[in-house]
């Protein structure tokens, strides 16, 4: 009966850890994406981020509004100074994916104020629940990277959790983009 209630506990707990789906294939064209600006050069503007980005080494990182926490704010913080370090017009659109546009326009010009992102655009997506349908976003994860070229997708994560120790796996699949 214990080996029973092992074997049940690891195959929760492994599929508890299974990888999530979410975002555009590796190697597809990049959908488009109209997202508001909410800081930056363009704040207060909805943008085609994939067109005013396009061929220019980009991530993408779709938040979950209501999951922003600590721990993915010092994600975004230490993405955003590799990108900063890596130079050669990187950059990230972060976009909160939220159903109260206005509390969170209101709130993104206080995270970078507080954040002080110096590579990063914050951006709001409140059209759908679940995000840019082009984008096919697992509403399972509380953050998608997805990591382009401008015009195709190289690399995706979807994580439920994470912190600044997922951001190596992240510039890793960034830099042979920038050669």
């Amino acid at each position: 009966m214990l080996r029973l209630a092992s074997s049940l506990l690891l195959i929760s707990t492994t599929l508890a850890l299974a990888a999530i789906e979410s975002g555009p294939a590796v190697d597809s064209a990049l959908p488009e994406l109209k997202a508001d600006a909410v800081t930056g050069d363009d704040a207060g503007k909805k943008i085609t981020f994939t067109t005013t980005r396009k061929g220019k080494p980009t991530v993408y990182v779709f938040i979950r509004s209501d999951k922003f926490d600590r721990p993915i704010a010092r994600y975004l913080k230490v993405l955003d100074k590799a990108l900063a370090e890596l130079g050669k017009d990187t950059h990230i659109v972060a976009v909160w994916i939220t159903d109260d546009a206005d509390k969170t326009r209101e709130y993104l010009p206080k995270v970078q104020q507080s954040m002080k992102f110096e590579a990063t655009t914050l951006a709001l997506y409140a059209e759908d629940k679940l995000g840019p349908n082009a984008w096919v976003l697992n509403d399972r994860a509380h953050v998608t990277t997805i990591v382009t070229d401008g015009v195709k997708v190289k690399a995706r994560f979807a994580e439920q959790s994470l912190n600044e120790t997922n951001v190596p796996e992240v510039t890793a699949a960034l830099k042979p983009l920038l050669k």
